[in-house]
């Protein structure tokens, strides 16, 4: 869990989450970015008050980074899995983490994204929203079409959400390590070097997520953060480009990653549309989306206890 200046009731939220799950052996990491207050007194009282002490807290002095501050949480982490979250957002239902992660073992792969929900905290008004979910394209994933799978998320940038990921501990530190301090932000643009790689994932067709629409560098529309990301995503076109090209599926994205970066932001959109599967994608989002639920019926508890605290105080 990474905090940076956090809202406390969004960490209960989270916490709440967490401590929530059945069926599952896990153990707490709480990263803090150099934030004003990191809060860890409240952690610590609160977790105590829950009778939970599989946890570590890491402080940072100053602020560094999302990427940094994952990889001196995940240093820290020992179990086979390791899930990346936020303040704000939360695993889905009591009994996410363990069906998650029993299938993602029975899969043979090393990491998943899952479906997710979304919400919209609004004025003190907590609502689930529906809207276009990610990746735009999922057949290839059902049908298990690999190559596809990464020339859509290589090139054509049609990546999952990334609060809807987990993956193997030890190989998530291995990219981690690669892209620290060169990648600052995005946390979730290593699995782009991993589909690169051919380590694809397994898609787990349930949503385990409840993300807040709006706040993540995902779903944002603030320039700044789009500015980060974008550079963000520039460092990992660089490492990419350096890499072992010792397939033709990895000749074919690294030319397309160079062609498309040859010129104008428009032309990059050209060729993204134009090329093998852009077209598909881009229709898909714009007139047959896959559209997340609004249904929160099945919400753990804490789904509406953070509405209700939220909508009282204001939030």
């Amino acid at each position: 869990m990474a905090t940076y200046n956090p809202s406390w009731e969004k960490c209960v939220f989270t916490l709440d989450s967490i401590l929530g799950q059945k069926g599952i052996c896990f153990e707490l990491i709480v990263a803090d970015d150099g934030s004003k207050d990191n809060l860890f007194e409240r952690f610590n009282a609160y977790l105590k008050e829950k009778g939970f002490s599989d946890y570590k807290l890491i402080p940072h002095e100053k602020n560094q980074g999302t990427v940094r501050n994952f990889h001196d949480g995940v240093k820290n982490a020992s179990g086979k899995y390791v899930k990346l979250i936020s303040p704000g957002d939360a695993l889905f239902n009591e009994n996410s983490l363990a069906e998650w992660i029993q299938q993602l073992s029975m899969s043979g792969k090393k990491w998943s994204f899952s479906d997710a929900s979304y919400y919209s905290d609004a004025d003190g008004i907590v609502t689930m929203i529906k809207c276009p979910v990610a990746p735009r394209v999922i057949d290839c994933y059902e049908n298990s079409k690999t190559d596809m799978c990464r020339w859509n998320y290589v090139v054509l940038e049609d990546y999952p959400l990334g609060a809807a990921i987990l993956c193997e501990r030890e190989l998530f530190g291995i990219y981690l390590n690669e892209i620290v301090d060169k990648v600052i932000y995005a946390e979730d643009l290593s699995y782009v070097l991993m589909m690169f790689d051919d380590i694809t994932p397994f898609y787990f067709a349930k949503p385990c997520i409840i993300y807040e629409f709006g706040i993540g560098v995902s779903t944002t529309t603030d320039e700044k953060w789009r500015k980060r990301f974008h550079n963000d995503l520039k460092a990992i076109e660089s490492l990419i480009l350096i890499r072992n090209m010792d397939e033709e599926i990895k000749m074919k994205m690294s030319k397309a990653l160079v062609l498309m970066n040859s010129g104008s932001d428009l032309k990059k959109k050209i060729i993204k549309n134009t090329r093998k599967g852009g077209l598909k994608k881009t229709v898909k989002y714009r007139f047959n989306p896959r559209m997340s639920s609004e249904d929160s019926s099945l919400c753990g508890p804490w789904w509406e206890k953070y509405k209700q605290v939220t909508t009282d105080n204001g939030i």
